[in-house]
């Protein structure tokens, strides 16, 4: 990924990145995915839209702070706009989107503490709509949730 620069890592830091092409992700989950339309069919779609996935995590860095704000500059740079950051046992956890009109083309996800960072990109073909009906059906399957989340909010 981009907005990571081994030479600026400490010489301890181990890091492993994996990139999965879309037609290799699929030929794998081709099962799965036929499985999973009649469990949980909106899960299948969801699936269904994934083009590709790189996952980088690096451990041990060094400066946890100075790669967070690469990636963040790396964000900006790309019109990556936040969906969401949630902060959890120190640790913050990032999910930004790339929007081309009303379709999610790319997801990128960043995990990190002090000490150990995740960032995973998804290439995606996701309709808002289809988002949209994503988020109320698991609404729907899981109210209780909801109100656990809504109450916590207040």
């Amino acid at each position: 990924m981009a907005f990571v620069d081994r030479s600026q890592l400490s010489r301890e830091a181990e890091v492993v990145s994996i990139k999965v092409p879309g037609l290799l992700m699929k030929a794998f989950l081709r099962g799965e995915i036929k499985e999973l339309k009649e469990e949980d069919p909106m899960l299948a779609l969801a699936v269904k839209k994934i083009k590709g996935i790189k996952i980088m995590a690096i451990e041990g860095g060094g400066d946890g702070h100075r790669i967070y704000q690469d990636f963040s500059k790396y964000l900006n740079k790309n019109k990556f706009e936040e969906m969401m950051s949630i902060y959890s046992d120190g640790a913050k956890i990032s999910i930004n989107t790339l929007m081309k009109g009303d379709r999610i083309k790319n997801v990128l996800l960043g995990v990190v503490d002090d000490e150990d960072h995740v960032f995973i990109d998804m290439k995606t073909d996701l309709d808002l709509n289809e988002l949209n009906q994503l988020v109320e059906h698991y609404e729907k399957i899981h109210p209780e949730k909801k109100k656990t989340s809504e109450a916590s909010v207040d």
